[in-house]
């Protein structure tokens, strides 16, 4: 019997998180303006392949902490091959009012060359 509730305990947990993060909007390379309000999770999406050696760095222009990086996944398509791309999902949470620019970087780590890419999000919290 403890098997079962232990079991049904985690299949719920499990459910709440997935529920979580489907709720959450998520933004890509083509979204510059995001509006949250505090307390709110967000997403944002990035064409990445890993397997190059390049991957997403965030940094945060602001005077104050108005978001944290609450966690990051690397998604790869359903049926993709070795060395295939996918994106790299960087879960956020606006936690006080303000604005903040968040630029995301992509390069090799051990490259000391200008970055690949740069992305920048303006985000304006409520």
């Amino acid at each position: 019997m403890k098997k079962i509730i232990n079991a049904s305990a985690l299949i719920f947990l499990i459910g709440l998180v997935t529920i979580s993060y489907s709720q959450e909007k998520t933004y890509t390379e083509t979204s510059t303006e995001i509006v949250a309000s505090v307390g709110e999770n967000f997403t944002i999406s990035l064409e990445s392949n890993q397997s190059t050696g390049y991957s997403w760095s965030v940094g945060m222009v602001s005077d104050n902490a108005q978001v944290v990086v609450a966690g990051m996944d690397y998604d790869l398509p359903e049926g993709s091959k070795t060395g295939q791309g996918g994106a790299e999902v960087w879960h956020l949470k606006a936690v006080a009012p303000g604005s903040v620019k968040l630029m995301f970087y992509y390069a090799r780590s051990w490259e000391k060359d200008a970055p690949a890419k740069t992305v920048t999000f303006n985000v304006s919290i409520k």
